[in-house]
């Protein structure tokens, strides 16, 4: 459950106050209808702020939070399982970013936790994680053998185990924080993808391709990560270009000694790439527009590295 009071910055900043409660999540063209009918957004008011959230998942929303990457959390979210093992494991590592967290409730069935598998709701946390613990490792058996069960102390042993960093108790079951999960495991664009958001892609991105040791050219490319990572050949790393622009490349370019391709003076952009265009209010990419086709080409072709440079830049790594 994610639920916002989204309001008119500039009205407030006037001294009213406009706007409502949003709940979370929404297709795209409700939430645009939403900022344009209750929270008054147009060509003067452009701006909005978050005065409140509701939730129960373990995030603090920000004043200035993106309300589609809060559309798209609330998305990830619907499906949940079991909130307990979420908020515990994500308690557990501190400060999170929102990607952080869409990652560990991708990731739900992965999470270290652990049932106490004990129904006795008289018990603590710790008497129940050191029941359990005796139970597992056969000391149970043990004290019940010699009959001094109960005068074992399982609820010391559950709590000093908590103080050592080995586990966080929760109120059904604990995290064992010797296992972990990828924090990082899946970017935003694969997040996007995955959960297929409404409005969110093109079916078809227009991008400005860049081979090495060749002139670049206007391409028409499907909107998935794998086009994308076909194109650079391997995992793609998005670095900013210019305004509104992009360049993705190689993220193990140099680990893999593609070649040389584009220098930006400070550094080399080696192997292939491309120039898309960034959809920031949507968290993704959007076609380069045709007036920005010629510009591009132009700039990539200046910065081009070519072939006889490749070589004399290969020698002198060579001599490094």
């Amino acid at each position: 459950m994610l639920n916002i009071w989204v309001g008119n910055l500039g009205k407030y900043n006037e001294g009213e106050l406009k706007g409502g409660w949003l709940e979370l999540p929404k297709e795209k063209e409700e939430i645009d209808e939403f900022l344009k009918e209750v929270v008054g957004l147009n060509e003067e008011y452009e701006e909005y702020m978050i005065n409140d959230f509701e939730t129960d998942l373990p995030y603090k929303v920000s004043e200035y939070e993106s309300i589609k990457m809060l559309n798209l959390l609330a998305k990830v979210s619907e499906n949940i399982y079991n909130m307990e093992a979420i908020e515990g494991y994500a308690n557990s590592e501190g400060n999170l970013s929102i990607e952080q967290l869409m990652n560990i409730i991708i990731q739900e069935d992965e999470i270290p936790y652990y049932s106490y598998q004990i129904d006795s709701w008289t018990m603590s946390a710790e008497e129940k994680y050191g029941y359990r613990f005796a139970k597992d490792t056969g000391l149970l058996d043990v004290l019940k053998q010699h009959g001094i069960e109960g005068y074992f102390d399982f609820e010391s042993y559950g709590r000093d185990a908590e103080m050592s960093g080995y586990v966080e108790l929760l109120d059904e079951g604990y995290i064992d924080k010797s296992e972990s999960i990828e924090l990082n495991k899946y970017s935003l664009q694969e997040i996007i993808e995955m959960y297929d958001m409404e409005g969110k892609k093109e079916k078809k991105l227009k991008v400005i391709y860049k081979q090495v040791g060749k002139d670049p050219a206007v391409m028409e490319i499907d909107d998935t990560l794998e086009a994308k990572q076909k194109l650079v050949g391997g995992l793609i790393e998005v670095v900013p270009y210019k305004e509104d622009l992009l360049l993705v490349c190689n993220e193990e370019g140099k680990i893999l000694n593609q070649k040389p391709n584009l220098d930006f003076g400070y550094d080399y952009i080696v192997g292939n790439c491309f120039v898309v265009g960034d959809d920031f209010e949507n968290a993704g990419f959007k076609s380069v527009s045709e007036e920005q086709i010629e510009e591009i080409k132009q700039d990539l072709k200046d910065r081009s590295i070519e072939v006889s440079e490749i070589e004399k830049i290969e020698e002198d790594d060579m001599e490094f």
